[in-house]
């Protein structure tokens, strides 16, 4: 039994182990002399004594000894069973008395922080950065008392339990770190070392915002960034800025905090996460400072990232949606790789990178950058097609990853194989195009929904192998326009230099690549608009179209006197409704079931008399020819040399017809897609209103919440029915949590780690006109307009004609939209995401991946978009 009088001492004294090394470190660095604010430690023999108070120590101990082995329901249970228990229970009265007797003689009045400090946290090998408690601005007596269960329960969370399943419960041993509370003017972190490129580091990083740091630690606010190169002192900050913020910190208060935390790496051995304050006297206080645990292993912490994905899969994924594009994306890669001629052996050594390119992190979809740049990098030139890869789909961080291993003479045999395997693949692009688009078109021929309505359960089964084995076996064709679009852009893209023109080279580059000739996702725009004039030119129609609703339109139809118009707008919805936004989430309706939205655009498009999509597309033809002549002109001077094929013109110019080739490759490959995934919702509904008929599930719609395999075992008989409707209601609650929940972009976790709903979202400060915006450009331009901010295209019919389109991002259901509109902002998205390809078609000015633009801009706000540098600005009134 501890004594009373060892349940709370000075954090400048000799700290048990079992007090943990967050509170042992800050008790070093005073020694040492830096600043750290005064405090004491609440001793783990407290912890204990609570636990057999609270009567969970013993059932604490049995979690610890089986967690490895427990269900996420389990855990769960269990942990909102000791944490009741621990938080309803009061402080030992010893306890209680000398924490009065310090908060009369040392706290009173003064706000405090009390953070945890446990055994297993901020070790080498794990962190638990995030997973315990800390609470500021603790200013009673009673509250401390209540801070100190809480932080004691933090330890039986959900989040951290599941973070020690996968690194191993190290520990039930916690101290608790009570400490004055820094009147900061900024805080923020240091890392000694760049955490995803830690070994090829040479510099500091640090992030920061405007008073207490609790806001950045929680990532609730997005910080400015700096780096501090060791070698001569040199400042470089990042350009995008961050929120919540107010005055800077000046180089000197950088340079500054990188000297400490150098310092600090030579005391303790290792690089540093230095957790710090800069007060209002402007001394740097330590709040905290531990190992960086991507030290021993830059693998071992994951880095997450929607870019792109989320274009695609921009909600809650069903179980059945994801057990097919986890699959897919593995067997994307994979045979990709061996279509290339990577070596077996080394893509059977990156399995289990290749096996977990996406995951699901509150339900959504993110890719693992970490297992693709690790995939990418098994290839000659690794770097670049990682590189590559971010500008194609818009993604921002470089995980650190192995490079491509072998020896010398291996690497060069494997070389010489990998590029006369591309070359013949890319020799018939065109007709492995074409073999993909009619493989699609003869299963969804097969899969009309008029044929499957007399289709039995063995047949819809048969039909959805008929998709899994184009999905997972005969993929590449489609994936080799992807690669292509990626390969050839980036490479047209180190063509053109800054110096070729007086603007952005990304402005070069989209004028570039716009008004292409027979760009597949544009023909359903294109049909779409003659059906709108055919409205304006028929007063009947006109009529009905501009003065009823869409409800009563669609109603209306269906009288005699619009047959004619009827069939032709059937015929549309029949040939090009697969193309409609979330066409590949699998549970939104299609256009054929749900013709409202496509209503509501025809009367956006019936209100507008100037030029068509048609028209808009050859003008940015154009464009794009002029700029072609220029390029060429200005990258070889000699009009006799630059005609050539090894001048640099020539170059240009193959290159460049290599990559509008590729893009209208990868956009007929998209088409197809969405056709396929279209036939596939038809075919799973179907099952599932048969199993549902036949009491197997209790509703169609339920079959979404089962694996595709579990789908085909419960039509096999191979899988009970009771185990099955279980299943289902058992997603359904772990789903529940999940609305409403909107994750970060991008966030880095331990390996294993979920991102947990209840984490909050990126908060964005309050603009003001005249803020600037940035991104990257997707089109050049610059234009002024009224904003729109709309975030479901199911509410484009507010989107007016000459508005500036604000969304988080796109997918080919917006293509409709844009040539109505003036300009073009997109939170998420990449040069070759679907909403720039549609912005550089009809010329309009984008500017795409800028954080929080939905939240900064209000619809009527009045901007300027300058596409050629991505800015957006608010205009002054």
């Amino acid at each position: 039994m501890t004594a009373p009088d060892t349940l709370l001492t000075p954090l400048d004294g000799d700290i048990p182990l079992e007090c943990g090394s967050k509170a042992r470190n800050l008790a070093r660095l005073k020694r040492l002399g830096y600043r750290v604010p005064p405090g004491m430690v609440v001793v783990d023999g407290a912890f204990q004594h609570h636990l057999e108070d609270a009567g969970v120590e013993d059932r604490c101990r049995r979690l610890a000894s089986k967690l490895a082995s427990l269900g996420a329901g389990e855990i769960r249970q269990e942990s909102a069973a000791i944490r009741a228990q621990i938080l309803k229970t009061p402080l030992r009265q010893a306890l209680r008395e000398q924490l009065a007797r310090a908060y009369q003689a040392v706290w009173l009045g003064k706000p405090l922080a009390v953070r945890s400090s446990a055994a297993c946290e901020d070790t080498h090998d794990a962190s638990y950065a995030g997973q315990l408690d800390s609470l500021l601005g603790v200013a009673s007596l009673e509250r401390l008392e209540q801070a100190i269960r809480t932080v004691w329960a933090s330890l039986w969370s959900e989040r951290s339990l599941f973070y020690a399943r996968h690194r191993g419960f190290g520990s039930m041993r916690m101290g608790v770190i009570v400490q004055e509370q820094v009147d900061a003017r900024h805080s923020g972190v240091l890392f000694t070392r760049d955490p995803v490129a830690i070994l090829r580091s040479e510099e500091a990083v640090i992030e920061y915002i405007a008073g207490l740091g609790d806001r950045l630690v929680a990532g609730e606010v997005t910080p400015r960034r700096a780096r501090v190169r060791y070698s001569d002192q040199t400042v470089t900050r990042d350009d995008t800025g961050g929120t919540a913020f107010g005055p800077d910190l000046p180089d000197e208060m950088l340079q500054e905090l990188a000297r400490i935390g150098f310092e600090l790496e030579q005391k303790f051995d290792a690089p540093q996460d230095m957790e710090w304050s800069v007060d209002k006297e402007n001394h740097v206080v330590l709040l905290q400072v531990r190992p960086v645990t991507a030290a021993r292993s830059g693998t071992d912490r994951i880095v997450w990232s929607n870019a792109n994905i989320a274009e695609n899969f921009p909600g809650i994924v069903s179980p059945f949606l994801y057990s097919i594009v986890s699959r897919g994306y593995a067997a994307y890669f994979r045979n990709l790789g061996l279509g290339f001629g990577i070596s077996r052996w080394r893509i059977a050594a990156m399995r289990g990178a290749l096996d977990n390119i996406v995951g699901l992190h509150a339900g959504r979809l993110y890719y693992n950058l970490s297992n693709i740049h690790t995939a990418l990098y098994l290839a000659p030139g690794g770097m670049w097609l990682a590189r590559w890869f971010n500008q194609f789909t818009g993604a921002r961080e470089f995980p650190n990853v192995e490079q491509f291993a072998g020896g010398a003479v291996s690497r060069m045999i494997e070389l010489a194989r990998v590029i006369a395997r591309t070359t013949w693949q890319y020799l018939w692009v065109g007709r492995r195009i074409a073999r993909f688009e009619c493989a699609v078109d003869r299963y969804a021929d097969t899969t009309r929904p008029e044929r499957l309505k007399t289709r039995a359960l063995a047949e819809l089964a048969d039909d959805l192998r008929g998709f899994l084995d184009i999905r997972l076996n005969r993929w590449n064709d489609a994936a080799l326009a992807d690669t292509a679009a990626m390969v050839c852009c980036g490479t047209l893209k180190l063509l053109l230099p800054k110096t070729t023109f007086p603007q952005d080279d990304e402005t070069a580059h989209g004028n570039l690549l716009s008004g292409l000739a027979r760009l597949a996702s544009a023909r359903p725009i294109s049909e779409l608009w003659k059906l709108s004039r055919e409205i304006r030119a028929d007063a009947g129609l006109c009529a009905l179209f501009t003065t009823t609703t869409a409800a009563e339109i669609a109603s209306r139809l269906a009288s005699p006197e619009y047959d004619g118009f009827r069939g032709r707008f059937v015929r549309y919805l029949d040939v090009w409704a697969f193309r409609y936004s979330q066409e590949l989430m699998l549970t939104n309706p299609t256009p054929q079931e749900d013709p409202l939205p496509v209503v509501r655009l025809l009367q956006s498009y019936a209100r507008e008399a100037g030029p068509g999509p048609d028209e808009i597309s050859a003008r940015q033809k154009t464009i794009r020819e002029r700029a072609t002549v220029m390029t060429a002109a200005r990258l070889t001077p000699a009009g006799w040399w630059r005609w050539l094929p090894l001048s640099r013109a020539g170059r240009f110019r193959l290159v460049l017809r290599a990559a509008q080739g590729s893009i209208l490759l990868r956009e007929r490959a998209r088409m197809k897609q969405a056709l396929l995934y279209t036939r596939l919702r038809h075919v799973v509904l179907r099952a599932g209103g048969e199993l549902a008929r036949q009491g197997f599930i209790e509703g169609g719609d339920d079959v979404f919440l089962l694996a595709a395999d579990e789908v085909l075992a419960l039509i096999e008989g191979t899988l009970a029915p009771e185990v099955a409707r279980k299943t289902i209601q058992r997603r359904r609650r772990e789903q529940d949590p999940f609305s409403g929940t909107e994750p970060p972009d991008s966030f880095v976790l331990d390996r294993g780690e979920e991102w947990r709903p209840g984490a909050a979202a990126p908060v964005f400060a309050e603009s003001r006109a005249g803020d600037s915006l940035r991104g990257s450009c997707a089109c050049g331009g610059r234009v002024e307009g009224n904003a729109a901010v709309v975030l479901d295209v199911r509410e484009a019919d507010r989107v007016r004609a000459g508005d500036i389109l604000v969304t988080r991002q796109t997918d080919p259901g917006w293509a409709a939209v844009f040539f109505l509109i003036k300009g073009l902002i997109i939170e998420r998205g990449g040069m070759l995401s679907h909403g720039a390809i549609i912005a550089r078609e009809y010329g309009i000015p984008a500017v795409v991946g800028v954080p929080g633009a939905t939240q900064l801009i209000r619809s009527g706000d009045r901007l300027r978009i300058d596409g050629d540098n991505g800015v957006v600005e608010f205009c002054r009134s």
